[in-house]
């Protein structure tokens, strides 16, 4: 058994390393030679002062610079939102706790979506309904989508398409209703995960499915998983390579909306 919890330090912290990578990239990509010799001769003046001397004084002041600037990038880099949330936690408490991104989606004015297993309907509705969300519910601003049969299909045939043209759909018609953006709780990999036997490759496929989806639609994906999972401890990292690293830690630790 995976035990997440203990996986988290390690995450995050490879989460930062990654962050100051991709800023490092995206600072590095913008300078060329020809750019940087313009920019030393006009700046760094005087008689006697050889081009060995320009570029070693010139690169010394130009990468001072360019350090403060990738580590302001890579702060917003580690702490960006994807818009793809992962929440570790015990099943007595998950729907309680979803109840937060629920509130959150609702505030922005989203429509909440929850795919769920049928044997997860009902205690996510009795969450809903305790958290002050049944009108939310009867006028359809959170929606409790039966996923079995999505799910049936995925573990005897390994397709994505029908469930991601489902998810499309539900987003359209949301558009059409007049709401600007779909909040998607997502139950579909947990319970991959959870089946007997696990299904471990459709899981990382669909999160990267999601992961795809939320760069290019207005929704945001939160997904519920046990703290504790069978399987090997690379599969942590793996699952979680689509998700905002500074939200896993946030959720994992339990301060998202408590």
């Amino acid at each position: 058994m995976i035990d997440v919890r203990e996986a988290i330090d390690e995450i995050q912290a490879q989460s930062v390393d990654e962050a100051y990578w991709r800023a490092l990239e995206r600072v590095l990509g913008t300078l060329t030679a020809r750019t940087l010799r313009g920019t030393f001769r006009a700046k760094i003046k005087g008689e006697g002062i050889s081009e060995r001397e320009r570029v070693a004084q010139g690169l010394t002041e130009l990468f001072a610079s360019q350090a403060r600037t990738v580590e302001e990038l890579a702060r917003k880099e580690s702490s960006r939102n994807h818009g793809h949330w992962v929440d570790f936690s015990d099943a007595a408490s998950e729907a309680r706790r979803a109840m937060a991104f629920v509130k959150r989606g609702l505030a922005r004015g989203a429509k909440v979506v929850a795919l769920l297993p049928s044997s997860d309907m009902d205690v996510y509705r009795e969450a809903a309904v305790r958290s002050g969300h049944e009108e939310d519910i009867d006028r359809g601003r959170l929606f409790l989508f039966d996923a079995d049969e999505h799910l049936d299909v995925l573990k005897t045939a390994g397709v994505l398409a029908v469930l991601l043209l489902a998810i499309q759909g539900i987003i359209q018609v949301a558009r059409g209703q007049g709401y600007p953006e779909v909040w998607f709780i997502g139950k579909i990999a947990s319970s991959l995960l959870a089946s007997t036997p696990p299904y471990q490759a459709i899981a990382l496929r669909m999160e990267s499915a999601m992961d795809s989806l939320v760069r290019t639609l207005p929704i945001t994906f939160y997904c519920p998983m046990p703290d504790r999972f069978p399987g090997d401890p690379r599969l942590v990292t793996e699952l979680l390579s689509g998700h905002g690293w500074a939200s896993v830690a946030e959720l994992a630790l339990g301060s998202f909306g408590h």
